[in-house]
């Protein structure tokens, strides 16, 4: 893993001891039943987003902080957990501008892998909040007519690859609903 040097190719904004708030707080021993160390050391992962897990960047409106929250997209399963832990965990510390690319970024996850994210939703270590993710979607798709699009899309995906969550994708739908009708 490379170090990254504050002031040397990465902004003074990604810097923790300046932006002490936007710097992820909680450490796991374990995802998906491997070891923290698996991931911190696995050279599919890139290291701003190794760095911000261990405290040590901030996170910031630009381009690198932008291209490790993508990595929840990413086709590689084996890296995708560690991404999810962190993206839940910058969920917690955004606002802003980050938290507007954000809100796409959760719904891109949730069309692309809905079973996973239903999945996770009852696991402890990924530490998603429900509640943060459909306020995020609810803001993301904006109107009734994209919700609808929405819906039938995940529906669909959720009937075909994994017909036992079907009743909490239906929760889930609601919760998205009740954003989409809040604003």
């Amino acid at each position: 893993m490379t170090s990254i040097t504050f002031g040397q190719g990465t902004s003074e904004k990604n810097d923790p001891k300046k932006h002490p708030t936007l710097t992820n707080k909680k450490r796991v021993d374990n995802l998906n039943a491997r070891p923290i160390d698996f991931y911190l050391n696995h050279k599919d992962i890139d290291t701003p987003a190794k760095l911000f897990y261990k405290g040590q960047y901030a996170l910031y409106d630009d381009q690198e902080t932008f291209r490790f929250l993508d990595g929840i997209l990413t086709e590689n399963a084996e890296t995708r957990p560690f991404y999810l832990f962190i993206y839940s965990q910058a969920m917690i510390v955004t606002d802003g501008a980050l938290a507007e690319y954000m809100a796409g970024v959760c719904r891109r996850y949730v069309e692309k892998y809905p079973c996973e994210f239903l999945l996770n939703l009852e696991d402890q270590t990924s530490m998603i909040d429900l509640e943060k993710w459909t306020g995020f979607i609810g803001f993301d798709l904006y109107d009734k007519d994209s919700f609808e699009k929405f819906v039938f899309v995940i529906r669909k995906k959720v009937k075909t690859d994994c017909s036992t969550r079907t009743l909490d994708w239906e929760k889930v739908k609601v919760k998205i609903e009740e954003k989409l009708d809040a604003k």
